[in-house]
């Protein structure tokens, strides 16, 4: 995620056209995926990211800094996804934990945690990864999805979390702690499926893998 300058957010409101460019080109891939997350189809993503942009320029000036820009532009983003699902005649269902769901919560999660190099869902650098974490969030239910795709894709802590959804803090970490059990669900599910599909195509070539070892070996001897 990319945070705005408070300068440049300030020229923006000012009607410095510069300020402003920079302020959209920094968001859009942002705007984007949360849009993507919740509507599904890039091209009704990519329509909403422009809506959000006009609707932008229209309440910037209404932006007074009492949260951070990003978290201020992203709960924008969520209602107008939002808005969008009504008139198609459905919503973004945000379900509040029941009282079992808030006692079984792991202590380590009522901990807005800084430090996420504990997670393994954080090790998203590897662009295959990258792919299948994003295939198997759109399998979540949309409540898991949003939240997750703003706890990892744009990094948020969970209290920014709570003020883009518009929900308790409690209920964010009920959200994230479930979606990270669905979603190590399905990646395992596609770590297996990756491996049998490995298994299968060496089991074809059998022929080859001496060769490729016996090369490797003679780069080694010299």
């Amino acid at each position: 995620m990319a945070e705005p300058t408070a300068e440049c957010v300030r020229q923006a409101q000012a009607g410095d056209p510069q300020a402003l460019t920079d302020l959209i080109m920094g968001q859009q891939h942002y705007v984007y995926s949360i849009a993507m997350s919740v509507l599904h189809q890039p091209e009704d993503a990519a329509d909403l990211t422009q809506e959000a942009f006009i609707r932008l320029m229209r309440v910037l000036p209404q932006y007074n800094g009492e949260s951070r820009f990003t978290t201020w532009l992203y709960r924008l983003v969520v209602n107008l996804c939002r808005d969008e699902l009504r008139r198609r005649g459905r919503q973004v269902q945000f379900i509040q934990p029941s009282e079992d769901d808030e006692q079984t919560l792991n202590p380590l999660d009522m901990i807005a945690d800084d430090d996420r190099g504990s997670d393994p869902m954080r090790a998203l650098n590897d662009n295959e990864l990258r792919i299948a974490v994003r295939r198997a969030l759109t399998q979540l239910e949309d409540h898991y999805r949003l939240s997750l795709t703003l706890y990892y894709f744009e990094d948020l802590k969970y209290t920014d979390i709570a003020e883009i959804l518009d929900v308790p803090l409690n209920t964010v970490k009920s959200y994230i702690r479930r979606g990270k059990e669905r979603l190590a669900t399905l990646l395992d599910e596609y770590n297996e499926n990756s491996t049998a599909q490995e298994r299968s195509a060496q089991a074809s070539a059998p022929a080859r893998q001496p060769q490729i070892q016996q090369r490797f070996a003679l780069g080694n001897a010299r």
